[in-house]
């Protein structure tokens, strides 16, 4: 529950600041970029601080794609998009998940509208956005990023390869 309270003053008081804007520059190419500047704030926030932490936690390690890691960090939320849900909305599904995750699950809709729509919209997406991702990135022709992207969020399987197994770890920790 701490890290779920950490997550909302995070999203609350989110910055990107000019180191963080040359390091995008540094990572990502124009195509890439424009699929990172369309989430909001907080996702973008959320996504270089995960992109920090894999570049740590791959300190550690040998034969790590940096390259790979780094995309894959700063790119995995892109299924999430600017205007798309509200941070009130993204509070309520996660904690909702949290207390009842399979109504959760059967209650999400893809499509805005009234408020109800909206709220089962941000469900829909916090419940899609890898593969939401996943199509962003196969639609600018990175398949292996996508791949990759798009079980972020999925049970580790024994042939992961370790670039999403240290997403996992990063994302897990921001």
């Amino acid at each position: 529950m701490l890290k779920r309270i950490k997550q909302v003053i995070s999203a609350l008081t989110a910055e990107i600041n000019e180191e963080d804007r040359t390091f995008i520059e540094a990572h990502l190419d124009e195509r890439e970029q424009t699929l990172f500047w369309a989430m909001n704030l907080p996702d973008q926030r959320h996504a270089l601080n995960v992109a920090y932490t894999a570049i740590g936690l791959a300190k550690q390690i040998v034969n790590v794609d940096e390259v790979m890691l780094i995309k894959a960090s700063l790119l995995h939320d892109v299924g999430k998009v600017f205007g798309d849900v509200s941070t009130f909305d993204k509070i309520v599904t996660v904690m909702a998940d949290r207390f009842a995750p399979t109504w959760s699950k059967q209650w999400a809709k893809l499509g805005k509208g009234n408020k109800l729509d909206n709220l089962r919209h941000a469900f829909y997406i916090y419940f899609h956005h890898a593969k939401r991702s996943e199509a962003k990135l196969q639609a600018i022709g990175l398949t292996e990023l996508a791949t990759l992207v798009s079980k972020h969020h999925k049970a580790p399987a024994g042939d992961d390869p370790l670039e999403l197994i240290l997403l996992r770890k990063a994302d897990e920790k921001n």
